[in-house]
């Protein structure tokens, strides 16, 4: 197997676990967190043929009870005696669809159906989907690929049902190098497919660039890290899609920012409109600061509690912490409260393979009453252990009572 891919992977998942600084606030002890594991959730995404592990992990509502996954890097081939195989590739993103079942239970396992690129002409796997769109960045050497974002089911203006599933496009530093951290982003894009009730094997998917994704190397920022899309009870305004981003200023403080667009039309980039800390703007430049100490996949959960709908911000915690945050507010913008912490990732010690967690992620839609079900990843700073130990690089799961998360 070809190390020089795997290796850039596993670069790039350990960068978007090294974001963020602060403190979090004073929480209880370990012993006293208030997540706890969901074994049966886990069970659904150990696999040992086909689709074998994953990052990224967003959920989209589809309709009629049906999920889409959405997964960044993933392995594909199978797994023997514990390890990804020969012949396993990892490929730069790839779908997953559950169908409809009761909320707060998992699904069967062999109900699940995964779905990435056709084999290329080396006869190899591929990404689900791959850049149809020149590099945003002129200096980009080689290969550019994508990693999903956040996605969201809307009505188009006439009505009918339409999926945007966005996109980080990514690239390589310098051609020809293999160092482990020989990538940066060069830009964001989107995906529009016209027909999401169809089979995914059959969808129609057009791309666009995302002019507002920018890279200036002091002040880059990616949207659509995370999307709330507002309905009749709220909060926000109904029918708006919100959608969140990161702004990485220099160093490792990383700042949620925050547009929205009418959701019938936010595939129409000039109907964004950016929170400038007063009020909404047409320019992106003018979006301000919402919240910090934040990483660069995250969530926001609309939640009944208490007889009123919240938002819950889920994310892991920055610079390779050990557990899983939330916090929360009463609008898209804020003011948000501190970050709390629900839970303690412990499997992290493998002899002398450092492990970290990251990609932290709430699905509100599939959690059962009162709780909220939570998503992480476990990987390794070194390659062949994520290959040598198949139980990492797969989404795990908790479960977090409401209670504790506005208590």
């Amino acid at each position: 197997m070809n190390s020089s891919r795997p290796l850039t992977a596993l670069a790039i998942t350990a960068l978007l676990a090294s974001v963020g600084r602060g403190s979090v606030q004073a929480q209880p002890t370990p012993a006293e967190l208030p997540g706890k594991p969901a074994p049966e959730w886990d069970a659904i995404f150990a696999r040992e043929k086909g689709w074998t592990g994953a990052d990224g992990c967003y959920s989209v509502e589809l309709g009629a009870g049906r999920t889409l996954w959405l997964y960044s890097d993933t392995w594909v081939g199978t797994v023997a005696e514990g390890k990804h195989a020969k012949g396993s590739r990892l490929v730069n993103n790839s779908i997953g669809l559950q169908p409809a079942g009761e909320n707060g239970k998992p699904p069967k396992h062999d109900s699940l159906e995964f779905y990435w690129g056709k084999p290329g002409k080396d006869g190899k796997p591929r990404a689900w989907i791959e850049p149809d769109l020149p590099p945003t960045d002129p200096q980009a050497a080689g290969k550019n690929w994508y990693w999903l974002l956040d996605g969201c089911m809307v009505n188009s203006p006439g009505g009918e049902k339409k999926l945007l599933v966005f996109l980080m496009h990514m690239g390589r530093k310098k051609e020809g190098g293999d160092g482990v951290f020989n990538f940066r982003m060069l830009g964001g894009a989107l995906a529009v497919i016209s027909n999401p009730i169809d089979d995914p094997s059959q969808w129609k998917i057009s791309q666009a660039a995302n002019p507002h994704s920018r890279r200036s190397g002091t002040d880059d920022i990616s949207w659509a890290t995370a999307l709330y899309l507002s309905g009749r009870e709220g909060p926000g305004e109904p029918g708006t899609l919100y959608i969140y981003g990161i702004r990485d200023v220099k160093g490792l403080n990383k700042q949620v920012v925050l547009a929205r667009a009418p959701a019938a039309r936010a595939d129409d980039f000039s109907t964004w409109r950016f929170f400038n800390g007063k009020g909404w703007s047409g320019k992106s430049s003018d979006a301000v600061k919402i919240t910090d100490e934040a990483v660069n996949e995250h969530t926001v959960e609309r939640v009944s509690f208490g007889g009123r709908n919240h938002l819950v911000l889920v994310e892991s915690q920055p610079v390779f912490g050990r557990h899983v945050l939330v916090r929360t507010a009463a609008k898209p913008e804020g003011p948000w409260s501190g970050l709390k912490k629900v839970f303690l990732v412990r499997d992290l010690e493998n002899g002398e393979h450092k492990r970290f967690t990251y990609a932290g992620k709430g699905h509100a839609h599939l959690s059962a009453p009162g709780e909220l079900l939570i998503s992480y990843v476990i990987n390794s700073h070194n390659f062949w252990d994520m290959v040598g130990d198949a139980s990492i690089y797969r989404p795990r799961f908790i479960r977090v009572p409401l209670g504790a998360v506005f208590d």
